[in-house]
């Protein structure tokens, strides 16, 4: 096991990009309540949006680009950032979005937020949000089709390591199942999408035919994922290799929406499975024997506990929610 050395978050100052997101209005949250000082990065379309999402007092909300390197460098001079969390990205595998736009943001992001790293503050401990279909680029057998989002997470960690070899920034990785949790507003997302119909009365719809199976992590347990890795990372053995956060089960998209129904106490609805032939990802799952002696830390909460709290949290917030 290592420990974090010393490392106190109530002395701590911490950069969160991507702030304005579900994750990160979660580690947001959980920064604040370990006592760090927080400036939340968010797009300047979103900004005015912020003040709905912090505690004014404890957050600093920052208006930026993280693709803007003179921007980011003058931030990272001016503020000297323990730690920075960079979970900026465009998330879509649609087709909808440019490669262009989503490259610019996703990798050009990446490489912005390490170079000006590397050139002010080299000795911040910086934690990347990848993904599960990284792997799916970086193996040697797989047979899914590659879509843009997938190779900017793949070109993410390459380009980590690559200052992480070459000049020696403290950096990690992060691989994560499937994150539900409250406060999630991508409806097209199985979770948020089938409590909204249900909330509504309507059958969930299941575009496959249910029997994928999935792995699923409740967002808590993902934040403090992310703190202990960043406390760990005074040990450069910690990013040797991309962090797997898991829960180390899976279970079927039909099995979970029926739990969902069950819970919310509607067992008169039936899901809707339209039996789509989706080119989605399989997860395998992972083994994070690993994580748990490097991090003293696992996840410890079942998807059924994680998805009471998902539901009755919207069940309260439904009315007041973008749709």
């Amino acid at each position: 096991m290592t420990h974090p050395s010393e490392f106190d978050w109530r002395q701590s100052k911490v950069l969160v990009t991507g702030a304005s997101g579900f994750l990160g209005r979660a580690l947001v949250k959980g920064l604040v309540a370990r006592g760090s000082r927080v400036h939340a990065m968010v797009s300047k379309e979103s900004y005015t949006e912020t003040p709905s999402y912090f505690n004014m007092t404890a957050v600093t909300t920052v208006p930026g680009d993280v693709t803007d390197l003179n921007g980011l460098s003058s931030l990272l001079a001016d503020e000297r950032f323990d730690v920075i969390l960079h979970l900026a990205a465009i998330n879509s595998n649609t087709g909808i979005i440019s490669p262009y736009a989503l490259w610019e943001s996703n990798i050009r992001g990446t490489y912005s937020i390490l170079e000006a790293c590397r050139t002010v503050t080299p000795d911040a401990r910086i934690v990347i949000a990848s993904s599960r279909e990284a792997e799916l680029c970086l193996g040697l057998d797989s047979s899914r089709r590659y879509h843009p989002y997938m190779v900017s997470k793949a070109a993410n960690e390459l380009i980590a390591f690559s200052y992480r070899d070459s000049f020696s920034l403290a950096v990690a990785c992060i691989r994560t199942d499937n994150i539900y949790g409250e406060g999630d507003r991508n409806w097209q997302r199985l979770i948020p999408g089938a409590i909204l119909s249900i909330l509504r009365g309507e059958p969930p719809v299941i575009r496959s035919d249910g029997g994928l199976m999935r792995a699923y992590v409740y967002v808590d347990d993902v934040v403090n994922a992310y703190c202990a890795v960043a406390e760990r990372l005074h040990d450069r053995s910690i990013g040797l290799s991309p962090i797997k956060i898991s829960t180390g089960t899976n279970i079927s998209v039909l099995d979970l929406v029926n739990l969902l129904i069950a819970i919310s106490d509607q067992k008169e609805l039936i899901p809707l499975i339209l039996h789509e032939n989706r080119d989605e990802r399989i997860d395998q799952i992972y083994d994070s024997a690993r994580e748990k002696e490097l991090l003293d830390w696992e996840c410890t909460t079942t998807i059924r506990d994680g998805l009471i709290r998902t539901y009755d949290w919207y069940k309260t917030h439904i009315k007041s929610l973008p749709i």
